[in-house]
This record gives structure tokens, sequence and C-alpha cells, in this order.
């Protein structure tokens, strides 16, 4: 893939984790931690309704994308059961007697349950419009979208404090769903030719079938995975309280900003696999870009370590436990990226069961670690948890993948990674107070630049004549 084509995928992860940068610390300091709380809840919901009811289809459509020539009839194919269930679900949730704002937020209210439906139809659609432009490589159309729902989030917020409107959470989850549905409709335009065209199709109840043999396997997993990444949310609510919660929501927002590195790469890389896939891929290929990816999460994980004492000077004084929290925190998005690199015989082979054997078993760990450390440790017990339970999850997938397809070198990646995890469960544990432990993160990167010299050697000179040839 071309430069300028990487750069374009990049610049909406990129902008979108510099506009989330700016948001988080300013709702810190206007809105009650218990509100924080709500509106993770909030979060966490929009996320459930999209593992669930997706139905793990938009993976099929990226599946199938160069295997079927009509590819309208394919995203009609993709959408229609996942809007055909959610519709069905919410007639009946209206039906009975159940107050899901109440159950969520601890607030009954009939505006929030109007407010969480429009929010779930959006998410899911965005979803699967997202993936549209990201098969035809429409990179900048791509960002615009990324960097939209957080720019209009901004807006209604600032809008707020300029009209002097009371900060309450009924505000807050209001401006949410505005900032959502206008980023649905940027989406809806810029992808007008595939839905329009798709709205005349038949629907092709056979491709269904096949997309569905593909993607079941991967609801489990998914929702074990949505389970993996929230589960933490709900133990600490009931455990440890309201503001534990809205101090490791905040960690977690915060090391979200790294996912941006995830992001970028998976808008790039499964496309890419697939192509090579289909012509036939070689296993050095792909172990070339498991060592060079690794030696990103490497100098990611090490530089969060070293300069996470910045981040309290940004948010206000009840928040002073970031600091330490955000280096575990910060694994998730670093595992999920280093998987996707090494789970790729799962993808070649088809065998998408064992996806949902890593993201259930993770989940399983997360949920028994939540129970026994958040009751002594609170915050940075859901930390520990998030970070043992996402290394059991990159671990299952990397070994499912080498059992399945390839069996490719990894001792040296698993030795390093040991090591960050002791480092970082320490710095977890002792709440940063150790003196000079930043040279263990020193110490950290200078052994895997040690270990993996050659494979850098080799990056290096290749990074230098693309960009030659490119210029």
């Amino acid at each position: 893939m071309r430069f300028r084509k990487i750069t374009a995928f990049s610049i909406g992860p990129v902008g979108g984790a510099a506009l989330g940068l700016i948001t988080l610390p300013f709702l810190t300091w206007f809105f009650s931690a218990e509100d924080i709380g709500r509106f993770t809840m909030l979060q966490v919901s929009l996320g459930l309704s999209t593992s669930l009811f997706s139905l793990a289809m938009h993976q099929a459509y990226v599946r199938e994308y160069h295997e079927v020539a009509d590819r309208a009839a394919l995203f009609k194919a993709a959408i229609f059961p996942s809007i055909s269930i959610l519709t069905v679900l919410v007639l009946l949730s209206l039906i009975l007697p159940l107050s899901i704002s109440k159950i969520l937020f601890e607030v009954e209210s009939v505006l929030l349950e109007a407010l969480l439906f429009i929010g779930g139809y959006s998410v899911l659609i965005i979803n699967f419009l997202a993936h549209v432009l990201r098969m035809e490589e429409r990179g900048l159309a791509f960002s615009a979208t990324q960097v939209s729902p957080k720019l209009f989030f901004i807006i209604c917020i600032s809008a707020i404090f300029i009209l002097s409107i009371e900060s309450s959470f009924q505000i807050l989850i209001m401006m949410n769903t505005f900032a959502v549905f206008g980023s649905l409709c940027i989406f809806a335009f810029l992808t007008r030719k595939t839905w329009m065209a798709a709205i005349s199709r038949p629907l092709n109840v056979g491709l269904i079938k096949k997309m569905l043999s593909f993607s079941l396997p991967l609801v489990a997993g998914g929702l074990a995975y949505w389970g993996l990444t929230t589960m933490d949310r709900f133990f600490l609510r009931a455990l440890s309280g309201f503001e534990q919660l809205g101090v490791y929501a905040i960690s977690v927002s915060l090391a979200a900003a790294v996912s941006v590195l995830s992001t970028i790469f998976s808008n790039l890389w499964h496309p890419t696999v697939y192509r090579w896939i289909k012509e036939g891929v070689e296993p050095a290929r792909i172990q070339a870009v498991i060592e060079n990816m690794f030696i990103v999460v490497a100098i990611t994980w090490s530089l969060v370590g070293l300069l996470s004492w910045v981040v309290p000077y940004f948010l206000p004084p009840r928040y002073q436990a970031v600091e330490y929290l955000i280096v575990a925190c910060v694994a998730m998005p670093l595992f999920y990226m280093l998987s996707e690199t090494t789970v790729v015989g799962i993808g070649i082979t088809r065998r998408t069961s064992f996806s949902m054997i890593s993201s259930i078993a993770a989940a399983l760990v997360n949920a028994v670690l939540n129970f026994l450390l958040i009751p002594k440790y609170g915050a940075a017990g859901a930390a520990l948890a998030t970070l043992f339970s996402f290394f059991v999850f990159f671990l299952i997938r990397t070994e499912s993948s080498a059992w399945l397809w390839v069996s490719l070198p990894r001792m040296k990646m698993y030795f390093l990674i040991t090591a960050y995890l002791f480092a970082t469960a320490t710095m977890v544990v002792t709440e940063a107070r150790i003196k000079n432990f930043n040279a263990i993160w020193v110490g950290l990167i200078l052994l895997t630049a040690f270990m993996y010299y050659s494979r850098l050697f080799q990056s290096f000179w290749f990074i230098k004549n693309y960009l030659s040839k490119e210029v």
C-alpha cells in the first residue's frame, strides 16, 4: 500500500485520538465522577449493542469482499439480519414493563431510553458503513468519519458552558447521541452509492447463510471480548463504588488513545492480509510483520511507562491514581494490536471458533481476577485484571494460529512480554513509588532492540528505500 494511502487512513484515528485527549480532561473538570461513571455505562451499552446485534457480519463482509462480484448485494446480506434483530428487540423492550435507563444509569427516564435506542441504531449502522469505506480504500473519507463524532461532541459540550446550561447526565447523553447521529449522516452520504444500490437488490439468502457460517462463531467471541473489555466497570461499580469507577474509566479512556495505532494498523492490515491469502502468502512475510509490530508495541509500552507521571497534571487532584493505572490499561490495545498479526492463521484456515475460545477464556480470567483483586485494590485491581487477562487473550490467539497454520518463532517475544508484565504489575501495586523506576522502562526497550537488532536493521533500510522511491 502506498505511503499516501497509509497517511490518508491514519489522519482519522490520529485526529480522533487527539480530540479524545482534549475532551476527557475537559469533562473531568465540569462533570462529577458519578456522571462520568454513568457515561461509561452508556459507552459500554453501545459497545454491547454493536457486538451483539452486528452478528459479526461486518467481518464476513470484509472476508467475502474480494470473492463476491455484486458488492451492493453483499452489503445488504451483511446488514439486513442485524437491523432486523435489533428492531425486534427494541419493540419487545417497549412492550415489556422494564426501564432500561433505570437498570443502566439508576435513573428512570423515557428520554434516556429514546436516546439510547437512537444511539444503538446509529453505532450499528456506522459499524457497517465504516467497513464499506475501508474495503473501498477511501482513506480520507474514512478519516473524516473518525474525526466527526468527537468533533461534534466537543462542539456540543462547549455549547453547554457557553449557554450556561446545567451540566447534568441527561445533557451529556443528549450531546453524545447528537454527535453519533451526526456522524451517521456523514457516513450515509459518503457511502450512498453502496447502500442506495443495496436497497434495490434482492435479498440473497444463500449468501446470508454463507456469511453467517463464518460470522456466528465470532459472535460469542465478540460478546466475550466485550465482556473482557468492560466487565471491570461492572465489578468496580458493585464492589468499589462510582468514585473508583470514574477514576478507572478516565485511565482506560486515556489509554485508549494508544489504540489509534491499533485502529490504523487494522484498517490497513485486514484488507491487505486477505489479499495476500488469495495470492498465496509466505510465512516469512507474516513473521516480518509480527516482529516489526512487537517492536512498535515495546516502544509504545516503554514510552507510556516513562511519561505517565505527566498525565495527572492535566486532571483534577482526585484522578492522581491515573499515573500508574494508565500503564496497565494501555496493555489492552497493545496486546490486541499485536495479536492481530499473530492470529492470521485462524483467518487463513477459517477456523473462527478459536477466536471465540480465546475471548471466552480471557473473559473468564478477567472475571475471576476482578472478583479477587477489586475488593482489596479498587481501580488498581481492575487494571491488573485487564493486564493479565489480555495477555491470556493474546497467548491463546497466537498459539491457536501456530497450531492451525504455521508455527512461527515466538519465544523471544514471549520472554520480553513477560518482562513487561512484571514491570507493569510492580508499578501498579507500588503505586509508582519506587525511585528511579524509569530505568526499568529504558532497560526493557534496550533489551528489545538487542534481541531484535537484525529486524530493526532490515526495517530501517526498507523504510529508507521505500521513502526515497516515494519522493
